[in-house]
């Protein structure tokens, strides 16, 4: 009797506590005239959260690039917001989520809205070229007077494990289409290769030349200034301010009695996570995130909130649903994944294209949309990516590691073996691939590196001679991916947006509603869902699929933190 007093006591409790969780949750806060936006900027930040997770159940849903986008869209109208005070804390995202914030930031100033940042350093002891990009948008920027800006430009580092693996003898045996293909390297190199050099100097330098151009523009400075500093970082406060790279040197009590002072002497900050968003009504554009390693199955996902793959029965059902729903008049597939399965990306752009006879599709690329990240968004309407974006890695790799030696020498451990066909040991990781089955499997991977250029010749109206001299398993940012045709149009979800607008009919002043797909899961049902991440990672390590699950894979992503 008295434990079950003691539930009922607990289950009272935790009544209690939602209720007020949900109130926090749901109220909405009163937004008084000439209000200051504070966007503030921590941890990792995801396109999208296809599952509610905890924090959402106990009322602190945590932001996305959607929310981002939605906020920042709905603030840059609202006659109540006057401004915006920008917050770099640590924080996570790749060049492409950048980009996508700074124009935001861009199109809240031209409604007329200031802009303000301060940072107390741009990096302390590490890299701050991301963050300084970001904040460069805003019409000030102002440091701590003690605080650094480590604008040092742009380092790309690649891991080879070739070593490691030989000392604990392991064989890796993969093969690849084409020579740009050079996800596999980590593991069957110890060293860059000239192809995989060549490719991400350009890479690298195309991205680079591009952040310069635009904190050039944004600072009214020329380029070569901004190099030049670039090559002098790391900069101290004061340096910073004679190269122009910020606007004053203040702490940050110094900076909000500033922006009060521009205020008319009242301060009225609301913090993004109190703005709320409210429904623009119109018509209906569904927005489909399509995020992580493509997978066969569905999406994993986590009871924290996130989701790691993308499953190809969820982006199945995902389109279906958008297809099916009359209200529904447009398309928008945000790509944000650098590939996996080439069946399961195969599925689901067999069922874009399905969608796209019925209403138009229109891809956004966020960071990176490689190999299977660009097969499931090849046969859109129209392909849009961020300069910086990762895109193209048209090629196909296969492999598997021979982990016999490993058992046996290191470990003492034995197998016998039992077979029945000819190629029953075919994925054994216990030997090698045989000349017979290699044989075999590079047959295969021609036939899908075949399907692979024509289906890009289809879709971008090119020629299979013409796919193929771009492709070559070769990753492009998104400004050469323009000129080579792989994309049509530079610019963020936004820039997407206007196309699948144009497509559908859609009147430039009407107002749109975005609904987002895959439909959100709630903590539950992602805590007792079977294809849960932590549960894929025990089965991937159980079974030494430690690469991926397939043979498409773009191996870079440019992050900054």
């Amino acid at each position: 009797m008295k434990i079950l007093r003691i539930l009922l006591l607990l289950a009272f409790v935790f009544v209690i506590v939602l209720a007020v969780a949900a109130y926090f949750a749901f109220r909405e806060p009163s937004i008084a005239k000439n209000s200051v936006l504070r966007l503030t900027l921590n941890g990792d930040i995801p396109e999208f959260r296809a599952n509610e997770g905890l924090d959402a159940l106990l009322g602190r849903p945590q932001p996305t690039m959607f929310t981002y986008f939605r906020k920042l869209k709905q603030a840059s109208h609202d006659p109540n917001i006057a401004g915006m005070v920008l917050r770099l804390k640590s924080y996570s995202m790749g060049v492409g989520k950048i980009e996508e914030l700074r124009s935001l930031i861009r199109e809240f100033k031209a409604n007329g809205k200031w802009t303000a940042c301060h940072a107390d350093t741009f990096g302390e002891f590490g890299p701050g070229t991301g963050s300084y990009y970001l904040a460069s948008a805003c019409d000030t920027v102002d440091l701590n007077p003690i605080g650094e800006l480590n604008l040092t430009g742009l380092h790309a580092e690649v891991m080879f494990l070739r070593g490691t693996l030989d000392k604990l003898h392991i064989i890796p045996d993969f093969d690849h289409i084409a020579e740009y293909k050079t996800a596999s390297d980590t593991f069957t190199e110890k060293a860059m290769t000239p192809a995989n050099r060549e490719m991400m100097e350009s890479l690298v330098g195309n991205i680079y030349g591009h952040l310069v151009d635009d904190i050039a523009a944004a600072r009214h400075l020329k380029p070569e200034a901004v190099r030049a500093a670039v090559d002098r970082a790391p900069l101290n406060a004061r340096d910073a301010l004679q190269a122009k790279l910020v606007d004053g040197l203040m702490f940050e009590d110094e900076f909000e009695d500033a922006i009060k002072a521009r205020s008319g002497g009242k301060l009225n900050i609301v913090d993004d996570a109190d703005y709320s968003i409210e429904d623009s009504g119109g018509e209906k554009i569904a927005v489909i995130f399509g995020m992580g390693e493509i997978f066969m199955g569905e999406s994993a996902s986590s009871p924290f909130g996130g989701s790691a793959t993308m499953g190809s029965e969820t982006y199945v059902k995902a389109f279906k649903q958008a297809r099916k729903d009359p209200s529904i008049k447009a398309v928008v597939f945000r790509v944000d994944s650098p590939g996996g399965s080439a069946i399961a990306s195969e599925l689901i752009r067999h069922e874009l294209v399905k969608t796209k006879k019925e209403k138009p599709v229109v891809v956004s690329m966020s960071d990176v949309a490689g190999s299977g990240g660009y097969w499931v968004a090849m046969s859109a309407d129209k392909i849009v990516a961020q300069p910086s974006t990762l895109t193209g890695s048209i090629g196909v790799l296969v492999g598997k590691f021979n982990t016999s030696g490993f058992w046996s020498d290191l470990l003492g451990i034995t197998y016998g073996e039992v077979s029945a066909g000819k190629n029953a040991d075919y994925y054994s990781s216990l030997k090698n691939f045989t000349p017979e089955q290699k044989q075999a499997m590079r047959a295969f991977m021609e036939e899908i590196y075949d399907d692979f250029v024509k289906h890009v010749a289809e879709g971008r109206k090119l020629t299979v001679e013409e796919v193929r001299r771009i492709a070559k398993g070769r990753v492009w940012t998104g400004a050469q991916g323009l000129d080579l045709k792989l994309v049509d149009r530079l610019g963020g979800l936004e820039a997407a947006i206007e196309e699948a607008r144009k497509l559908a009919k859609i009147p430039a002043d009407a107002s749109v509603e975005l609904v987002p797909y895959p439909k959100k899961k709630t903590f539950f049902d992602a805590l007792f869902n079977r294809q849960s991440d932590v549960q894929m990672l025990i089965e991937q390590l159980r079974t030494g699929r430690i690469l991926s699950n397939g043979p498409l894979l773009c191996p870079y992503t440019v992050t900054f933190k």
